[in-house]
C-alpha cells in the first residue's frame, strides 16, 4: 500500500484541514515518516499489532499512516469503550505498543503494554525522506496485514479482522475508478477509525493526491457538505 499511497508527492497543496490548522503534503509526510523511523526502531515491522488510541486529531492520522508505513499494522481504540473491552482487543490483537496524543487522554492499560506519545505540533525537518523498504525490519509484502478491527461485541465478546495491504488497495483502486475519483476533490473524513469504512477514507485522499477535511466534531460534517455543494454550484 505505501506504493499506493504517496504522503509527500504534492507539496505545493494542502494534505489536511482539521480545525484551523492546515497541514500541508510535505508537513505530513514529514512526520510520517519521523514517527515511522521511531516505531521501527522500538521493534515494529511487518505484522506488528500497534494500537491506536487517540481522539480526532492530526495526530491521529500521523499514527495510522505510520504504523503502516513502518510495515507494522494498526489496531485502533475507542477512548470511550470500557477497560475489560480495550483489554481484551489488545489481548487479542497481540498489542504490546500504544500510541497515544498528547491531551493526555489514554485507556487504563498502563500495565499491559508501552506507550508512545504522538506530537504533531513540534519542530520538524521538512526535507526528511520517506522510510524505504531497507530501513525496515523487513520487506514489506502484500499478503502483510495492515489494520486490526474489532466489532462492537454487542453480541459478546468482539471479534477482530485483520486485513491485508493488497485488499486495501484493491479496494481503494476500485472506488478510485469507479467514482472517477480525481485530485480537484475535497474529502470529509466522517467515519470513527475503530469502523472499517474509515479505512478508504484515511488513506484513497493521499492515494490520489487532494485535499482531505477532517472535522473536528461529527456535526460539522453536514454544515460542511453544504458548504462544498455551495462552493461547487456557484452560490453564495
Amino acid at each position: 500500500m505505501t506504493d499506493v499511497v504517496h504522503v509527500a508527492t504534492r507539496s505545493d497543496v494542502p494534505a489536511i484541514v482539521f480545525g484551523t490548522r492546515r497541514v500541508s503534503y510535505t508537513e505530513f509526510g514529514a512526520r510520517v515518516s519521523v514517527l515511522a523511523r521511531r516505531l521501527i526502531d522500538a521493534g515494529v515491522g511487518p505484522d506488528t499489532a500497534v494500537g491506536v488510541a487517540i481522539p480526532r486529531s492530526v495526530e491521529l492520522l500521523v499514527a495510522i499512516h505510520a504504523v503502516v508505513a513502518a510495515g507494522g499494522h494498526y489496531v485502533p481504540l475507542d477512548l470511550d469503550a470500557p477497560t475489560d473491552r480495550t483489554r481484551y482487543m489488545l489481548e487479542t490483537a497481540g498489542v504490546h505498543l500504544l500510541l497515544v496524543g498528547r491531551d493526555g487522554q489514554m485507556p487504563d492499560v498502563a500495565d499491559a503494554v508501552e506507550f508512545l506519545v504522538v506530537d504533531a505540533d513540534t519542530d520538524i525537518d521538512l526535507a526528511t525522506p520517506p522510510v524505504s523498504d531497507a530501513e525496515r525490519r523487513a520487506p514489506l509484502r502484500s499478503e502483510d496485514a495492515a489494520y486490526t478491527l474489532f466489532t462492537s461485541g454487542s453480541t459478546g465478546r468482539p471479534k477482530g479482522v485483520t486485513v491485508s495491504h493488497a485488499a486495501i488497495v484493491n479496494r481503494l483502486e476500485w472506488m478510485r475508478d469507479w467514482y472517477s475519483i480525481k485530485d480537484s476533490d475535497v474529502f470529509v473524513q466522517k467515519t470513527p477509525v475503530t469502523f472499517d469504512v474509515s479505512v478508504w477514507e484515511l488513506f484513497l485522499p493521499f492515494a490520489v493526491g487532494r485535499l482531505w477535511w477532517w472535522p473536528s466534531r461529527i456535526g460539522m460534517v453536514i454544515r460542511g457538505i453544504w458548504r462544498i455543494w455551495l462552493l461547487r454550484s456557484g452560490s453564495r
